[in-house]
Protein backbone atom coordinates (compact mmCIF):
# COMPACT_ATOMS: atom_id res chain seq x y z
CA UNK A 1 0.00 0.00 0.00
CA UNK A 2 1.11 3.72 -0.80
CA UNK A 3 1.49 5.92 2.15
CA UNK A 4 2.06 9.29 2.85
CA UNK A 5 3.26 11.35 5.75
CA UNK A 6 0.42 12.85 7.73
CA UNK A 7 1.17 15.45 10.07
CA UNK A 8 -2.28 16.38 12.59
CA UNK A 9 -1.06 19.75 15.05
CA UNK A 10 -2.37 22.03 17.42
CA UNK A 11 -1.02 25.17 18.65
CA UNK A 12 0.22 23.45 21.43
CA UNK A 13 1.98 20.69 19.69
CA UNK A 14 1.60 17.65 17.21
CA UNK A 15 -1.54 15.24 17.26
CA UNK A 16 -0.07 12.61 14.97
CA UNK A 17 3.08 12.55 12.87
CA UNK A 18 3.74 9.74 11.25
CA UNK A 19 2.84 7.03 7.45
CA UNK A 20 -1.02 6.90 6.40
CA UNK A 21 -2.61 5.16 3.88
CA UNK A 22 -5.71 7.34 4.09
CA UNK A 23 -7.17 10.41 6.30
CA UNK A 24 -10.86 10.89 5.95
CA UNK A 25 -11.67 14.41 6.96
CA UNK A 26 -15.02 16.71 7.51
CA UNK A 27 -14.19 19.07 4.61
CA UNK A 28 -16.03 22.74 4.39
CA UNK A 29 -18.23 20.96 1.33
CA UNK A 30 -18.73 17.67 2.34
CA UNK A 31 -16.75 14.68 3.80
CA UNK A 32 -13.31 13.82 1.59
CA UNK A 33 -10.56 11.25 1.73
CA UNK A 34 -6.96 11.89 0.77
CA UNK A 35 -4.91 9.10 -0.71
CA UNK A 36 -1.24 8.46 -1.34
CA UNK A 37 -0.36 10.96 -4.85
CA UNK A 38 -3.37 13.12 -3.86
CA UNK A 39 -3.35 16.55 -5.99
CA UNK A 40 -2.84 19.54 -4.21
CA UNK A 41 -5.27 21.00 -2.13
CA UNK A 42 -5.93 23.43 0.44
CA UNK A 43 -9.28 23.16 2.32
CA UNK A 44 -11.37 24.40 5.80
CA UNK A 45 -12.73 21.93 7.60
CA UNK A 46 -15.66 21.35 10.00
CA UNK A 47 -16.58 20.31 13.06
CA UNK A 48 -16.12 16.71 12.92
CA UNK A 49 -13.85 13.53 13.22
CA UNK A 50 -10.23 12.63 11.27
CA UNK A 51 -9.88 9.06 10.85
CA UNK A 52 -6.56 7.95 9.80
CA UNK A 53 -5.92 4.67 8.48
CA UNK A 54 -2.44 3.25 8.88
CA UNK A 55 -0.20 1.18 7.05
CA UNK A 56 -1.38 -1.82 9.38
CA UNK A 57 -4.65 -1.43 8.74
CA UNK A 58 -5.62 -0.01 12.44
CA UNK A 59 -7.73 3.15 12.51
CA UNK A 60 -7.10 6.19 14.62
CA UNK A 61 -9.98 8.71 15.21
CA UNK A 62 -9.54 12.34 16.49
CA UNK A 63 -12.43 15.41 17.42
CA UNK A 64 -12.09 18.93 15.52
CA UNK A 65 -14.07 21.93 16.13
CA UNK A 66 -12.83 23.72 12.69
CA UNK A 67 -9.15 23.82 10.98
CA UNK A 68 -7.13 23.50 7.99
CA UNK A 69 -6.11 20.67 5.63
CA UNK A 70 -3.22 20.99 3.37
CA UNK A 71 -2.08 18.66 0.75
CA UNK A 72 1.42 19.12 -0.78
CA UNK A 73 2.95 15.82 -2.54
CA UNK A 74 3.20 13.71 -0.88
CA UNK A 75 2.72 15.50 3.07
CA UNK A 76 -0.75 16.20 4.09
CA UNK A 77 -1.00 19.12 7.13
CA UNK A 78 -4.04 19.28 9.21
CA UNK A 79 -3.99 22.10 11.41
CA UNK A 80 -6.80 22.18 14.20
Amino acid sequence: MKTFQLIIARVDGPVYDGPAVSVTVPGAAGEMTILAHHAAIISPLRKGTIEVRREDGDTESFSLLSGTLEVSGDVVSILI
